[in-house]
């Protein structure tokens, strides 16, 4: 018998995460290392999880990219209301066009602003004079993008999935005799072991 897809499970288990009302179901944790080796953690929009991978929508401008695009990360899911948690290291691949737009079109107004003052005036991050000096930047852009509709999506813009190599999975018990399953793709298919908790 081969072993279990982990990608499904995450899917059926994001379900029943989201049907216990956990608040992380759609956010992750994703942790990357420069090239010097200093670590990064932050907390990322979960767009969606399937067959494809791990969905995220990130700056190109961002601290974050270049970690990233060098393979240098890894994301986690965790979801407490169902004592579930899954470490995913892999590779990258680009999410399509259509897809991010539709990504853009959720977003709510203010939320595209950011993403536009990240393109034309500062990169997420970076130091600026004060809360108010950042502020002033967002009216400007709002004042020139007065709607959600009216904000174009920056080129820096990327939409990308993390495609799983290896999926650490852990299944919380109350008696802290947690199960602990390591898969790693191989062949097309995937290798379980289990891990001491």
């Amino acid at each position: 018998m081969s072993p279990p897809d982990p990608l499904a499970e995450i899917v059926a288990e994001r379900e029943r995460a989201r049907a216990a009302r956990d608040p992380f179901t759609d956010l992750c944790v994703l942790a990357t290392a420069d090239p010097a080796g200093a670590p990064g953690v932050r907390t990322l929009v979960l767009r969606d999880i399937g067959p494809q991978g791990v969905g995220l929508v990130v700056s190109a401008l961002s601290l974050k990219w270049a970690p990233l695009t060098a393979g240098h990360y890894e994301c986690l899911l965790v979801w407490l209301a169902i004592r579930r948690q899954y470490r995913i290291r892999g590779a990258l691949a680009p999410m399509p066009d259509e897809r991010l737009d539709a990504y853009w079109s959720q977003k709510v107004h203010e939320s595209r602003l950011l993403d536009l003052y990240y393109a034309r005036v500062l990169p997420q991050s970076s130091p600026v004079a004060s809360r108010e000096a950042f502020l002033a930047g967002i009216d400007g852009l709002r004042r020139e993008h007065p709607t959600a509709d009216a904000v174009p999506r920056p080129t820096a813009l990327r939409g990308v999935y993390l495609i799983p190599a290896r999926v650490e999975a852990w299944r919380g018990s109350p008696d802290r005799l947690h199960d602990r399953r390591l898969f790693e793709r191989v062949d097309g298919g995937w290798r379980e072991q289990v891990l001491i908790p």
